[in-house]
C-alpha cells in the first residue's frame, strides 16, 4: 500500500508549525468509536492489518516532495526533515473481528508528534471504512440465519481502490464468499459468480434456454442460472429443460428482482414439481438486514443472499463516527493527558485500556490501571516494528462469528433495543472532572 502524501492538507502544515518550534516529542493519539449508528447494538473492528502494512511502508517519496518543494507552501528544510521521515512509534489494538460499543478506542499509536499526526487520515480512512462494512456484513449474515451471503459490492464501491478491503472486511464479518476476483486472489478468499442480465439478452428472448444451456455446458460446476431477465417462471421452466438437454445438474437459480418472497415460492414450486429439490435458490437486488430478516421471518424458500449496495454504501448509515484524537503528550514530568472539551466532541484524556466485563458490557479505564475483566488493547507494533503472531484474516473471521454470537439478541438483531455498553472506571472520571476545572478557571 503506497504511503506516499496520503495526508491532509492541514497534517503537513501543523507538523512544520510543530517543527518550527520543536513541538517533536513523544504523544498518544486514539482512534475512537465515538457513536454508534442508529439500531446498531455493537461494531465490528476492522482494518488493523492494512493499518500496519500503511505504517510499515510509511514514508515520503522524492518525487512527491519536489512536488511540494514547487508548490512553494511549505519551508524547503521541513520538507527535507519529510525526506527522512519513518514510522518509529507504537501500536496497541482491539483484534480484528471484536465486537466493541461506542466510546471504544480501537486503537492508540505512540510516537513522535509528527509521525503519529501525519498519519491521522490514512488511519481513518482504514478503519472507519472496514469496521462499518465488517459491521454490516455481520448484520446481514446474522440477518440470514444460516443461509450463506455472497460479497457483490464491487460495482458499488466508491472507487476501485476500495475493493480490496470491502471484501477483506465483508469475510471478516462472515460472507461466504467475494464476486472480486482480486480479492480471492490476493487474500485467498472463497469467489463466487454467475452471469449478468446481458448475458441472457445477447441470445435474444426466443434463446433464453439456449443461453443456459450454453452457459451449463461451460461452467458445469457453477451451474446457477439468473432467470429473471424475462419472466421468471418461464426463467425456472427454461432452466430446468437446459438442464435436462444438458445433462448437468442445476445447482442453482439466481432472483434479482420483483417481489422476492412471492417469486421464490414459484420458483421452488416448479422445481420441486421437476424433481430438483436440491436445486437452491438464490435472492438478489438491494438486499439489507431489514430485508433479509424479513424475507426469512416470512418463511420464503431462499437458500442463499448476494448483497452489493448494502455493503459497498449505506444511505443510512455512510459513514461511522470514528475519530483520531490526542490524548496524551510526554513533558518533562512525565506523560499529561489532555482532552478536547467542545460540546458534542470531548474525548475521554489520557491513554485508556478496554476491560470486558462480559458479552454485555465494557469498562474504559486507563491503561495503567488493574480492572476486572479481558484487556482489549493489545500491543501490535513496537519502533515503528509489526510484534510476530500477528493474526489471521481467518482468525479474525472466527473470532467475529464466536463473538458476535455471545452477544444478546437485543444486541445482535438489524433493530437492535440495546447496545454493548461501555462505561468509564472511576479513575477516568476524576481525571475528566479534574481536566473540566482546570480548563474552566483558565
Amino acid at each position: 500500500m503506497a504511503s506516499t502524501l496520503i495526508f491532509d492538507e492541514y497534517e503537513l502544515t501543523m507538523s512544520q508549525a510543530f517543527w518550527r518550534v520543536g513541538l517533536t516529542g513523544p504523544v498518544a493519539f486514539e482512534l475512537v468509536l465515538r457513536s454508534l449508528p442508529r439500531h446498531y447494538g455493537y461494531a465490528v473492528t476492522a482494518g488493523l492489518a492494512d493499518v500496519l502494512d500503511f505504517l510499515t511502508e510509511f514514508s515520503v517519496s522524492g518525487p512527491d516532495l519536489d512536488a511540494l518543494r514547487a508548490a512553494g507552501r511549505f519551508d524547503p528544510r521541513f520538507l527535507d526533515h519529510c525526506a527522512d521521515i519513518r514510522f518509529t512509534g507504537d501500536v496497541d489494538a482491539i483484534a480484528e473481528g471484536t465486537p466493541v460499543g461506542a466510546g471504544t478506542p480501537l486503537l492508540r499509536v505512540t510516537a513522535p508528534r509528527i509521525e503519529a499526526s501525519l498519519a491521522e487520515g490514512a488511519l481513518l480512512a482504514i478503519v472507519s471504512h472496514q469496521t462499518a462494512v465488517a459491521t454490516r456484513a455481520r448484520r446481514i449474515v446474522d440477518a440470514a440465519a444460516g443461509r450463506p451471503v455472497s460479497d457483490f459490492s464491487l460495482r458499488r464501491l466508491p472507487g476501485v481502490g476500495s475493493a480490496r478491503a470491502t471484501a477483506r472486511a465483508a469475510w471478516i464479518g462472515g460472507v461466504s464468499a467475494t464476486a472480486t476476483t482480486s480479492a480471492g486472489l490476493d487474500l485467498g478468499i472463497a469467489t463466487t459468480g454467475t452471469m449478468a442480465h446481458h448475458y441472457v439478452l445477447a441470445h435474444g428472448p426466443a434463446s433464453e434456454q439456449e443461453a443456459f444451456a450454453a452457459f451449463l455446458r461451460e461452467f458445469p460446476e457453477r451451474a446457477v442460472l439468473l432467470v429473471d431477465t424475462y419472466d421468471p417462471a418461464v426463467g425456472v421452466a427454461r432452466a430446468i429443460a437446459a438442464s435436462r438437454a444438458t445433462g448437468v445438474a442445476l445447482q442453482g437459480i439466481r432472483l434479482d428482482s420483483g417481489d422476492l418472497d412471492v417469486e421464490s415460492r414459484r420458483a421452488r414450486e416448479l422445481l420441486d414439481r421437476a424433481g430438483m429439490t436440491q436445486t437452491q435458490i438464490v435472492a438478489t437486488n438491494d438486499l439489507t438486514e431489514d430485508r433479509v430478516a424479513a424475507l426469512v421471518a416470512a418463511g420464503a424458500p431462499i437458500d442463499a443472499f448476494g448483497v452489493g449496495t448494502a455493503l459497498a454504501t449505506s444511505a443510512a448509515v455512510p459513514a461511522l463516527s470514528a475519530v483520531y484524537k490526542l490524548v496524551a503528550q510526554r513533558t518533562a514530568a512525565g506523560w499529561e493527558a489532555v482532552m478536547k472539551h467542545s460540546a458534542g466532541k470531548r474525548n475521554d484524556p489520557g491513554r485508556h485500556q478496554v476491560f470486558r466485563q462480559d458479552a454485555t458490557s465494557d469498562i474504559l479505564g486507563l491503561a495503567d490501571e488493574d480492572l476486572p475483566g479481558q484487556t482489549l488493547l493489545e500491543p501490535v507494533m513496537r519502533a515503528g516494528q509489526v510484534l510476530a503472531g500477528r493474526p489471521t484474516l481467518d482468525a479474525a473471521r472466527t473470532r467475529c462469528a464466536a463473538s458476535v454470537a455471545q452477544l444478546p439478541d437485543e444486541i445482535r438483531r438489524p433493530r437492535a433495543t440495546r447496545v454493548l455498553h461501555v462505561r468509564p472506571s472511576a479513575r477516568l472520571v476524576t481525571l475528566t472532572r479534574a481536566l473540566r476545572r482546570a480548563a474552566q478557571s483558565t
